[in-house]
């Protein structure tokens, strides 16, 4: 398989950066090191290279009708400027993907998973019959960079001369940086602040080289899912997909539950009502002797009650944490739960994650 390669693969090449292949992506794994890009991300600004995200272009007049029509949120109302994740869902009430919808006036920008925009075409496809709704995959055709940690606003005020103190999660503006055209969404990674910048490829470089002289630190992939799994971040693959519905990955905060319906409202609609919600997504802190590795049982009481999802060692700590799905029974912070290996060898709870906050009032 031909590995896909972003707008600033020469960049990331020319500054010693050892790559990965990840999502069918060759990333790089560091620039640095992983502790200072860790850092940079917690306790500063972060910069990394999200293009092998998905990103779809829909034009035509009944776009937010239908994806109101077909996802957990409400998105019919969204003026230009304004967004919202949403979550397409099976008629079982499965996840299909969490998508990003952001109304850019002439177009809806549609942010996807790592290599899911055919799936989501399909799937749009699938239920447009005589709507006015045109879906393009333009992930090749744009770049796409996140600015991450707790002075990222900072460093892209100074880039691009605008205050971004206003702009709601998940809502965009227009922006220029260094004189080049950039679409400047907030999209926070969990409770960390966080934006995402989409642009032209052949500007990515400039635009990249703008943030890192104004003191955003080159973030790999390696340091991005420390910071991931930290945050209580699902991805698609692991923590998302039709094996989980959106309640389990405690994506409560993308459901509207007055807006009315869509595929799969009623099997979500009485999970909830009733309580019967089977397993919570849960973030984990592993004993010192643990060596969790994706897919390891969780037990409570000698009774196995989940497994390990993800699972990364804290470059400032050296502690290992994680992401697992464990029975609602015991899915309470502070369980410490048994690891089937080594003997001894414990998993504590320390939180159910909620990506987009608690259910809507």
């Amino acid at each position: 398989m031909v590995l896909q390669r972003s707008a600033l693969h020469s960049v990331s090449e020319g500054s010693g950066a050892k790559f990965h292949e990840r999502f069918g992506w060759e990333l790089p794994a560091a620039y640095f090191d992983v502790l200072t890009e860790y850092q940079a991300a917690t306790t500063g600004a972060a910069l990394h290279d999200i293009s092998y995200t998905g990103r779809l272009k829909a034009t035509g007049a009944d776009g937010l009708d239908l994806l109101n029509r077909l996802s957990t949120n409400k998105v019919i109302d969204l003026e230009t400027g304004q967004g919202a994740p949403t979550v397409l869902t099976t008629d079982r009430g499965r996840i299909l993907d969490v998508i990003g919808v952001i109304n850019l006036g002439g177009h809806i920008l549609l942010t996807t998973s790592p290599g899911l925009q055919q799936p989501v075409i399909d799937w749009l496809d699938k239920y447009t019959i005589m709507e006015d709704l045109t879906v393009e995959d333009i992930t090749a055709d744009t770049a796409m960079l996140a600015v991450l940690g707790p002075d990222s606003a900072t460093a892209l005020e100074a880039a691009t001369g605008r205050d971004l103190a206003d702009l709601a999660p998940f809502h965009a503006l227009q922006v220029d940086i260094g004189g080049l055209p950039v679409t400047l969404i907030n999209q926070p990674l969990g409770a960390l602040p966080g934006f995402a910048l989409v642009m032209e490829p052949k500007d990515a470089t400039q635009v990249w080289e703008r943030l890192t002289a104004l003191g955003a630190c080159p973030t790999g992939i390696d340091a991005y899912e420390a910071v991931r799994v930290r945050y209580g971040v699902p991805i698609h693959g692991p923590e998302m997909g039709e094996t989980y519905n959106p309640l389990e990955a405690g994506l409560i905060g993308s459901i509207d539950f007055a807006k009315g319906c869509y595929i799969g409202q009623e099997v979500i609609a009485r999970l909830d009502t009733y309580n019967k919600v089977q397993k919570r997504l849960v973030s984990l802190r592993f004993s010192p002797d643990a060596a969790p590795s994706t897919g390891i049982e969780l037990r409570d009481e000698g009774k196995k009650v989940g497994t390990v999802t993800s699972a990364v060692t804290l470059p400032t700590t050296e502690e290992t944490i994680g992401l697992g799905y464990v029975r609602t029974g015991s899915a309470r912070v502070g369980v410490k739960l048994e690891l089937a290996d080594p003997e001894g060898a414990w998993a504590e709870v320390l939180d159910l994650p909620e990506l987009f906050g608690p259910e809507k009032s």
